[in-house]
């Protein structure tokens, strides 16, 4: 009896073992879809944001305010763009970690500078003027808070 509760504990383990590795390359092809569809998410509202940005400097360029915290958000955006393109170029082979490390640092360069410039343009009575952009880098702020969670998370959340 003792041989027989050994062979049947002996055949679970080598069972349980064959179905993990049989389905490994199905979670790590659905890990790997969820990365591919948050970065791109990500690219996608960093975009979106960045040219809401960029409307929001000409709509204060006309106005003629000259603000150093409108200037240092401005910079602030830019910089975390360009890190959010930067690591979605790195996205490949060996460098695919730091890729992902600068397009979150980025991103979050990005999502503080809009915050930023939503409390000068609140400041300087321009929210009105700038309804549309500041909204359009609103849905660009939630774009890229979704990707962020489908990269980070699989899909799962919002």
């Amino acid at each position: 009896m003792k041989n027989q509760s050994r062979s049947f504990t002996f055949l679970l383990t080598v069972f349980s073992a064959l179905a993990i590795f049989a389905f490994s390359p199905c979670l790590m092809a659905q890990t790997s879809q969820s990365v591919q569809e948050g970065q791109k998410a990500i690219l996608e509202g960093a975009k979106h944001m960045m040219e809401g940005n960029k409307k929001i400097m000409a709509t204060v360029a006309k106005k003629g305010i000259k603000d150093p915290a409108l200037e240092a958000a401005e910079k602030q955006m830019s910089q975390g763009y360009d890190m959010v393109v930067k690591g979605n170029a790195m996205m490949t082979g060996t460098t695919t970690a730091q890729g992902q490390d600068m397009m979150k640092k980025g991103a979050s360069m990005m999502l503080e500078a809009q915050k930023s410039t939503y409390a000068e343009a609140k400041k300087h009575g321009l929210i009105k003027v700038c309804a549309i952009d500041l909204h359009e880098c609103h849905n660009a702020q939630r774009t890229i808070e979704k990707g962020a969670l489908k990269w980070y998370f699989g899909g799962i959340g919002i």
